[in-house]
C-alpha cells in the first residue's frame, strides 16, 4: 500500500463472498465462463429479467431443469462471506474508506444485502444491475470514481477477474488480482507491509 491510498474497492463474488459450485444446474459452466457470457452480462446490467435470464440459459445450454429450478440454483450460488472477511473489512475501515464494485443482479442482490448484511461493511456498494453498467466496461469504473469522489491513484481495487483488473489499471487505479479470500488477505498484508516502509 502507498501513503496516498484513500479507498479500498472490492469485488464481492469470489473475493469476499464465497461461491458454491457452478452458477447453473446441469451445466459445467464455471465462473469464468459465466463472466464472459452475453446473457449473464445483460442480466447483470439489469437489461433482462430473471425469467428471461433463466429461459435464455435453459435454451442455449439445453438445461433440463425448469426455469424456477435454474433461478433457485443460481440464487444459492453465493454462500456468504468467507470466514474472516468481515473482520478484515472492519479493520480496514478504521484506516481507509471501504466500498464494493460488483457485477450482480436482481436474484443475488437481496441475498447480498438482506441475508449477508453487506451494507454494514461498506460505505457504498455499486451494483451493476442498479446502474446499467458492468465490469469490465470502463464506464462503471468512471461512475464509481465519480460517485465515491476519489481519484484513481488513491484507490486499491481487488477483483478475481483479470479483465476487470486490466480495465481498472488502464484508468490509473491500483488494481490487483486475487482469487478467494486467502489470496485477498495475503495481498492486503503485503500492501500494508509496503506501506509501513
Amino acid at each position: 500500500m502507498f501513503q496516498k491510498t484513500e479507498l479500498y474497492l472490492f469485488d464481492l463474488g469470489g473475493v469476499l463472498i464465497e461461491l458454491d459450485g457452478t452458477p447453473l444446474p446441469g451445466s459445467h459452466m464455471e465462473a469464468t465462463e459465466w463472466l464472459s457470457s452475453s446473457i449473464a452480462k445483460d442480466f447483470e446490467r439489469g437489461f433482462i429479467s430473471k425469467q428471461e435470464f433463466a429461459e435464455n440459459f435453459r435454451e442455449t445450454l439445453r438445461i433440463k431443469a425448469s426455469t424456477e429450478d435454474i433461478i433457485t440454483h443460481f440464487r444459492n450460488w453465493p454462500k456468504g462471506f468467507y470466514p474472516g472477511a468481515t473482520d478484515l473489512l472492519s479493520q480496514l475501515s478504521n484506516v481507509y474508506r471501504v466500498a464494493a464494485l460488483s457485477n450482480t443482479n436482481e436474484i443475488h442482490w437481496p441475498k447480498i444485502t438482506d441475508e449477508f448484511g453487506a451494507h454494514r461493511y461498506f460505505e457504498a456498494i455499486i451494483a451493476s444491475h442498479k446502474v446499467g453498467m458492468a465490469k469490465p466496461d470502463s464506464s462503471i469504473y468512471r461512475y464509481a470514481l465519480q460517485e465515491l469522489d476519489v481519484s484513481p491513484e488513491k484507490v486499491v481495487f481487488i477483483d478475481d477477474n483479470a479483465a476487470n483488473v486490466a480495465t481498472a489499471k488502464a484508468l490509473g487505479i491500483n488494481a490487483y488480482l486475487a482469487k478467494g479470500f486467502p489470496e485477498v488477505r495475503r495481498l492486503i498484508e503485503t500492501l500494508e507491509l509496503i506501506n509501513e516502509h
